[in-house]
């Protein structure tokens, strides 16, 4: 990364370098005058902790995959004498991309850290605030201060999109200006009470690309600033009132030579002319807690078009009211979460529908004994939209007229249970059984009825076994799942068991499995595929820092049409960095190193354990405000409320405890908890995406089925001997036969829809070839992960089994793409691709 990335030319670019410098400087100098450095000698100079990876993948096969590729991964820590921290992270791939694009997909990022001052340097990103700067990758610096007393500072400047060509021989290239930004967060916080006031500004570099772009891609450069002021205060001794209110104005092209209203602040802060909008939002909470849980409600406003150039994607255009509370009862056996809102569009009555859902979901985990848990949930998502009809609205004759004939109504449910039950735990012998059993319900509506073709159920159940013995290392389990979906008048079925086991040798440093898997598949009871899965894999442990795995998979597919054959080999190492050692240099005069103790008045209190590279150390009060103070920090906000309610229970109930050998698990236990959320957003684009490519493979193969039964159900209408004649003919013949012909055309056209809605589907879904085509999802699939992001993340969290969760989410895409056919598919227009096989 050189220093010209910076764009230091520009003035904004020079102020904001000899902030950063001034900062640097100070800090090293502080670091410097508050260290002893009569230390530095007492602890070992140098220490590596962290670990390197490197992956290699072979295919062979037709998929659309390259057959060689390979992953260098790094997370690196160096400590220096006890007193500096130097985090460095990396990523590197030789994966092929055949457009340009404005993201940058390799990454290499430090930051070093000393006591409560961290810098990041490089690739990396940083969170202020939903409405502000959050998690956009840039190249740059920034850092985050945190000092003991009441004050918090963080900052950040860099690139956060690189300029990208345009290239009109390909067709997926995105042009894109460079984009330079740079942001403050300035917070005190107390016991009663935090403010916090940020500052983000991001800017498009005019001259920064040369080729150029065609009208039609609407490419412009923009211009964003944003004030957000955040806070909370303790209500009634126990409970708090969190707010946040943000504006944001964008100038839509820097460009436009014809001036605005635009004033004020902002005029001082961005160029402003007639493309420029200003837009705001804010949300404010409260959280009581009751008994063993807690009580909260919520409010957001966001105004139509609010957007920020420091987000990926950003929802807008709605207004949210919820309610949540959690509760522990009967002696902590049984947990109940329920969570309930409402959320509508269309603030500014400018769309030509509103769409309003209520939403409710009930959590419910039991355990019963130590052999039996039993947890189960339920949600109901009601859609509400209301289609304008100008023309009607300005024809009508009373008020009543076309009442609700416009108005559409989705509702959707939910509920999964899950019992697992241990039959037997001995030295000798473990065996376990569970149960999962999932059911999705849709039903789309308009003026009351439910409309043609409207319904949809998606049913999975999987019934597990495993057997271990714990002496030889070896565990075998077998399992059977069943799905079963019904959407409109076609039923699919997906069925198959798997078998797995599991060995380990050498004291476990040698780990091995294999499973066997085959399914099913069935469209209205005709066989449409079958799939057999052999996977093999190993790991190797030697000396506990170097790992080798293995892993093979040979996949057979067969359906109507053709069969082919698929193999993958993944071949990994790893190293371990821990506690390499360094010849410890003494610098002369230096003391001999004491043995430390805890002073007389912590015995039995004192407590040190590490968790993520980080160290916990102290009293058990001490250590309970780092957890207090861990869980109040910005990067967690977006953490969803119920998994919020969770956090605070588990740090109370760590917090209760005296025993220290019984405190550490307890807050591991919570610090586990804290970082699941973010755990799963890095795996988030990994589960779609590996999701999106099953529904593909599901799509593809389901495709002629498809367009057969449309053929099929027109032929029949065709070849009835009513087709030919005229309405008025037809009410001359037999009731009988009318209702069989209008049977037919009803058939027709549900298989119609079905046809085109799939077809229409599949133009987005087969556009996305490799993971990082996520990084800029067609609008559609973006509402649907966002919508659906805190309720994945609920199923992820307590660990249901992945095809259930991979079923939810294409349940999930399936029915948005499917109501949003409706709007954007022309019925009048359908290809015959397979006409001629027939």
């Amino acid at each position: 990364m050189s220093i010209t990335d910076f764009n230091t030319d520009k003035l904004y670019g020079k102020h904001l370098t000899k902030f950063f410098l001034s900062w640097i400087l100070m800090m090293i100098s502080g670091y410097v005058t508050a260290q002893d450095l009569g230390q530095i000698g007492k602890a070992k100079l140098f220490r590596l902790t962290g670990g390197v990876s490197a992956n290699s993948v072979f295919y062979e096969g037709k998929s659309n995959r390259e057959p060689f590729t390979y992953f260098l991964n790094g997370n690196v820590n160096l400590n220096i004498s006890n007193v500096y921290n130097i985090p460095f992270s990396f990523s590197y791939s030789n994966q092929k991309f055949n457009s340009s694009n404005p993201f940058s997909f390799n990454r290499l990022s430090i930051h070093p850290s000393y006591k409560w001052a961290t810098v990041h340097i490089g690739d990396v990103n940083m969170t202020f605030s939903p409405y502000t700067l959050n998690g956009h990758q840039f190249t740059g610096v920034g850092f985050d201060l945190t000092p003991a007393g009441k004050w918090k500072l963080s900052a950040m400047y860099g690139r956060l999109l690189k300029q990208s060509e345009y290239d009109a021989e390909a067709s997926e290239s995105t042009p894109a200006y460079k984009r330079m930004g740079y942001g403050f967060k300035a917070g005190y916080d107390n016991e009663k009470t935090r403010i916090a006031l940020i500052l983000f500004k991001a800017k498009d570099e005019e001259n920064s690309i040369k080729n150029p772009v065609p009208a039609e891609l609407e490419l412009q450069a923009k211009e964003n600033v944003v004030l957000s002021i955040e806070g909370g205060i303790k209500v009634f001794e126990k409970g708090e009132i969190q707010i946040e209110g943000a504006t944001s104005s964008i100038t839509e092209n820097l460009n436009a030579t014809e001036e605005g209203e635009q004033g004020g602040l902002f005029a001082l802060l961005m160029d402003t002319n007639v493309t420029t909008s200003t837009y705001k939002a804010y949300n404010v909470s409260f959280n009581y807690p009751v008994g063993s849980g807690s009580l909260g409600v919520g409010y957001e406003y966001i105004d139509p078009e609010y957007r920020t150039l420091g987000a990926y994607f950003f929802n807008n255009d709605l207004e949210n009211f919820t309610v949540n509370a959690y509760q522990n009862i009967f002696d902590n056996k049984v947990n109940i979460t329920v969570n309930g809102g409402i959320q509508r569009d269309d603030l500014k009555n400018t769309k030509s529908s509103q769409l309003q859902r209520v939403v409710t979901a009930v959590n419910v985990n039991y355990n019963a004994s130590e052999k039996l848990t039993i947890s189960t949930a339920y949600s109901n998502f009601q859609s509400y939209t209301n289609i304008k009809n100008q023309f009607d609205y300005i024809n009508e004759v009373s008020q009543f007229d076309h009442l609700d004939t416009l108005n559409f109504q989705q509702i959707s449910q939910n509920t999964n249970i899950n019992i697992n039950y241990l039959l037997k735990n001995t030295e000798t012998n473990n065996q376990n059984i569970s149960f999962n059993g999932s059911l999705n319900n849709a039903v789309n509506k308009q003026g009351g009825n439910v409309v043609e073709n409207g319904t949809s159920n998606f049913y999975n159940g999987n019934v597990a076994y495993s057997l271990g013995y714990p002496a030889s290392q070896f565990t075998v389990s077998g399992s059977v799942n069943v799905s079963y979906s019904k959407v409109g008048g076609a039923t699919s079925t997906t069925y198959g068991p798997i078998l797995s086991a599991n060995k380990s040798f050498f004291d476990k440093s040698l780990r091995t499995s294999g499973s066997l898997s085959y399914n099913q598949s069935h469209v209205d009871s005709k066989k449409q595929s079958e799939v057999a899965n052999l996977r093999l894999g190993g790991n190797y442990s030697l000396k506990k820092k170097h790992n080798f795995n293995l892993n093979l998979l040979t996949q057979y597919r067969k359906n109507n049409a053709s069969s082919q054959v698929e193999f993958t080999a993944i071949l990994g190492y790893n190293y371990i960095l821990d506690k390499i050692k360094v010849p410890k240099i003494k610098f002369p005069g230096a003391k001999p190193k004491e043995k430390k103790k805890a002073p007389k008045e912590k015995k039995g209190q004192w407590i040190s354990f590490k968790y993520r590279d980080s160290l916990y150390e102290g009293t058990l009060p001490q250590i309970n405000d780092q957890l207090y103070s861990l869980q109040r920090h910005s990067r967690f906000d977006f953490i969803p409320a119920y998994k919020k309610e969770e956090l605070k229970m588990l740090r109370l109930i760590a917090a209760q405890e005296r025993n220290t050998r019984i405190y550490r698990p307890k807050a591991l236990d919570f610090l586990k908890a804290l970082y699941s959320y973010e755990d799963f957003l890095a795996q988030y684009h990994e589960l779609i995406f590996n999701t999106l490519l099953e529904l593909k493979v599901d799509m593809y193969r389901l495709d002629e089925a498809f367009e057969g039964e449309f053929v099929k159900a027109k032929i029949e209408v065709d070849n009835h001997e009513l087709f030919k004649l005229s309405e008025q003919e037809r009410k001359n013949k037999p009731e009988e036969l009318q209702k069989k012909f209008k049977d037919l055309k009803f058939d027709e056209k549900v298989a119609l829809d079905k046809l085109i809605a799939h077809r229409w589907m599949l133009e987005y879904i087969e556009k996305y070839k490799v993971i990082e085509d996520l990084q800029k999802p067609d609008k559609f699939l973006t509402e649907v992960m966002e919508e659906e992001k805190d309720n994945i993340f609920r199923m992820w969290d307590r660990d249901d089994p992945k095809p259930k969760v991979q079923l939810y989410i294409i349940t999930k895409i399936i029915a948005h793409y499917n109501m949003k056919s409706k709007t954007y598919t022309d019925k009048d227009k359908v290809e015959l691709k397979y006409i001629n096989r027939r």
